[in-house]
This record gives structure tokens, C-alpha cells and sequence, in this order.
């Protein structure tokens, strides 16, 4: 299952948008170093996190429509993009407002950079909620090209910037907000032709609004998830320390290939999938399969980063290899348990994601308290690999008890899940090489 044409597809276009972010991060290290890189993560912490709530969870709920009901693509992009103009204005009036209240006071100096950030609110919100409309009619051919454009730009623009041999963090903010301005462009024109053959219709927006209030909770969960260590070391680290976790966190985010990959074609599935028997046959087996990836790509990653570290970020960041460790195997566990979550919420149940979310965001909390004054960025990393741990217990625990199983099903590391994997991968392996024109 997890070698079908659209988990490879998904899964080659997130290998080369990882390979963009690893170009863009390696680029960004090297011109700014710890105290800017840390910087520019400052600015960019909560823009990022207003975008992504300013959604409320209308994406999800649009892929699921359109999922549904192909032929009404035109008219729910309407009332996606009325509904998306409506919170993006919204949110950007509310980050302009808070933002001198959610910055640590050691950094209000950052305010002006951080509010030229929330530009990408309402152009993030635009461009997550076109991308749905790829995403709910499979087209993975086009959803993949549309989702690389933003990478494609970014790359392009940092290339310019290191070319020119020296740059302040206002540059690198300018150029991210330039590329989210150029991936809406490429996305309403590809859309274009849906637009003109619809019509505006006011009560899709309101049922969009009804029916992503369940995914807004668990994109606020996510996110908050995904953010909540960098909010701690930014708040509570001085900015170099922010600088080297950023970098810390670099080799873990590759997994998240794999992650996107996989959640993006369960979640579609998943959607339109109403038999019982084939939903737990879906969401078991890509876990397991996932699992198993994951597990065998961060063994390889994390011998990777003592060797690799100062070649790729420069002697700076060299006290940023022991947090990476760590933090890669954390990535290994988050990676799976992503997969398992999208496709929970695929089946239009959100709730066994939320639940594991804001209980390990408790114990990465708990934990943070314990171990950071004593460790430092090693004590961020223990506990974001405990608070990992922990996510993976609980959600598979509440999706065995959701869809009635022993969560022994979920266990990856059994001899005939290995075989099964390896044959999968063997038969599309033999089927790409016979495809091949001789």
C-alpha cells in the first residue's frame, strides 16, 4: 500500500521540496550565523502560527467536499476564497495587534521585521486553501508541482542573496514573503478556469466555517505541537541558542518527507472511504509501513550528523550535533505518528489526534521546566524526545479503541509486517525497472 503511484508521487515531491529546505537552511546558516539565523526564526515564529490558525480548519473540511463531490470543485473554491479573505484580514489585524505581547521583552526590538512577517498570513492562507482543491481531487501530478512552487521560488531567491555575498535578515524575510506572492499567482492561474464557470455562493462558506470548527482544533493542536519547543527557546534562550536549535532541528525535519508523502494520499483515501473493514486495513497498514521507514531512515540520519553538521552549517553550529541526535530520533517517532493522524482525520475523526497532542505538549512542558535550566538545548531536545514517546502511546491507544482493534495491530516490527514491506517494495521496484524503455 505504501508503494501505490500516489504515495511515490507525493513522496518524490517531498523529497525535493526536503531538498530545497535543506539548501535554504544550509544558505541561511552560513550567510547569517547563530545570532541572526536565531532571529529570523524569532520573526518568523508567530506569523507562521497565525497563518495556519487563520485557516480554521477550512482547508481540511474543503479537501473533504471536494473529495466528495468532484463536480462542485468551482463553486466550493468560491466560497473558500470569500472565506479565506474574511480570516486572513482577521488574523492579520490580530497578529499586527499581539505581536508586541507574544515576543519575549529582550526581543521587542524584532517587532518592525516581525510585522513585515505577517504579509504571508493572508498569502499562506490563500495558498493552503487553493493546494486543498488539488489535494481533495487527487490530481497528485498537479498537487505536487503547485506545493514545489513555493520551495522552487524561496530556493531561487536565496541563491541570489548568497550570491551577493552578504544579506541582513530583513533580505531573507523579503524573499520569503516574495515567494508565497508568486505561489498564490501560480495558483490562481491554474484555478482559473474553475473560477469562471462557478458562482458565489454565500451558504458554502458558512458550512465550510461548520464543518472546520473539528480540523481548526486539531490544526491548533498540530501546530501548536510542532512550535510549542521553538515558543520555549525563544522564549526562555537567548537568540544564538535559537540559531543553533533551528539548525538542531534540520537533519529531524527531513523525515518530514515522508510524513507529508503519506498523511497527504490517507487523508484523500480516507475521505471518500466508507467501508469499516477497509478503513482499519488503510490506516493499520500505512502505519505500520511508515514506522518501519522511518525508523530505518533516522538510524541513518542520526550517524550522519557528527560527520556531516560542520561541512554542511560551518564550526559555529558544531554545539548544535548532540541536540540533533536527539531530536532526529524524535522526528522518527513524529513522522509516523503524523501519517496516523492525517488519516484520522481523513476518516473525519480529529479528536484521537488532539488528544494525543495536548497530552504530550503537557509533558514536553513538564519536562522543558525540569531539564532546561540544567542542560540547556540538550535538555529541550530530552524532552521533546519524551513528549514524542508519549504522543505515540496515546494516539495509538485512541485509534485502536475508534476503530475497534487490539493496538497490536499497530506494531510494526514483527517478521511477516518486514517481509510484507520488503516484497511490496521489491514488486514496485520490478515493475518501475520493466517500465523502463530499454
Amino acid at each position: 500500500m505504501i508503494f501505490s503511484r500516489a504515495n511515490l508521487s507525493n513522496l518524490a515531491a517531498s523529497i525535493f521540496i526536503q531538498c530545497c529546505g535543506m539548501v535554504t537552511g544550509v544558505l541561511t546558516a552560513r550567510i547569517l550565523g547563530p545570532l541572526a539565523r536565531g532571529e529570523f526564526a524569532t520573526v518568523m515564529l508567530w506569523p507562521i502560527i497565525f497563518s495556519n490558525l487563520g485557516l480554521l480548519g477550512c482547508n481540511w473540511a474543503l479537501a473533504r467536499e471536494v473529495a466528495n463531490a468532484p463536480h462542485e470543485e468551482g463553486e466550493w473554491a468560491w466560497a473558500a476564497l470569500g472565506f479565506a479573505a474574511a480570516t486572513a484580514v482577521l488574523f492579520s489585524i490580530a497578529g499586527f495587534a499581539l505581536l508586541p505581547y507574544v515576543l519575549p521583552h529582550q526581543k521587542l526590538y524584532l517587532i518592525p521585521l516581525a510585522r513585515i512577517c505577517l504579509l504571508m498570513v493572508p498569502l499562506d492562507i490563500f495558498n493552503q486553501v487553493l493546494l486543498a482543491l488539488e489535494q481533495g481531487r487527487m490530481r497528485w501530478a498537479r498537487y505536487n508541482w503547485l506545493r514545489s512552487s513555493f520551495f522552487i521560488a524561496y530556493t531561487g531567491f536565496l541563491l541570489l542573496i548568497w550570491a551577493h555575498g552578504s544579506a541582513s535578515v530583513l533580505w531573507f524575510v523579503w524573499a520569503f514573503v516574495a515567494s508565497q506572492t508568486l505561489a498564490v499567482a501560480v495558483r490562481l492561474r491554474v484555478q482559473f478556469a474553475s473560477f469562471g464557470a462557478s458562482h458565489w455562493d454565500t451558504a458554502r462558506c458558512g458550512q465550510l466555517l461548520r464543518q472546520g470548527i473539528p480540523f481548526f482544533w486539531a490544526t491548533a493542536s498540530n501546530l501548536l505541537f510542532i512550535q510549542f519547543d521553538k515558543m520555549i527557546v525563544i522564549a526562555l534562550l537567548s537568540t544564538e541558542a535559537a540559531g543553533l536549535y533551528v539548525v538542531a532541528l534540520a537533519f529531524g525535519n527531513a523525515q518530514s518527507a515522508l510524513a507529508d508523502a503519506l498523511g497527504i494520499t490517507s487523508f484523500a483515501l480516507l475521505s471518500s472511504e466508507t467501508s469499516v473493514e477497509n478503513r482499519v486495513r488503510i490506516i493499520t497498514t500505512t502505519f505500520r509501513q511508515s514506522t518501519l521507514i522511518s525508523a530505518g531512515l533516522g538510524v541513518l540520519l542520526v550517524c550522519a550528523i557528527p560527520l556531516t553538521l560542520r561541512p554542511f552549517f560551518g564550526a559555529a553550529f558544531l554545539s548544535a550535533v548532540r541536540p540533533a541526535m536527539v531530536l532526529t530520533i524524535a522526528a522518527s517517532l513524529v513522522a509516523s505518528t503524523s501519517v496516523l493522524n492525517q488519516g484520522l482525520r481523513g476518516a473525519g475523526r480529529p479528536y484521537p489526534g488532539i488528544a494525543s497532542q495536548v497530552v504530550s505538549l503537557v509533558v514536553l512542558a513538564v519536562a522543558a521546566f525540569l531539564l532546561l535550566p540544567g542542560y540547556g538545548l540538550m535538555g529541550m531536545a530530552w524532552a521533546v524526545l519524551l513528549s514524542a514517546c508519549v504522543q505515540v502511546g496515546v494516539l495509538v491507544t485512541a485509534a485502536a479503541m475508534w476503530l475497534d482493534v487490539s493496538p497490536a495491530r499497530f506494531w510494526p516490527f514483527r517478521g511477516s509486517d518486514i517481509r510484507s514491506f520488503c516484497g511490496d517494495a521489491a514488486l514496485r521496484w520490478r515493475d518501475l525497472v520493466l517500465a523502463f524503455p530499454k
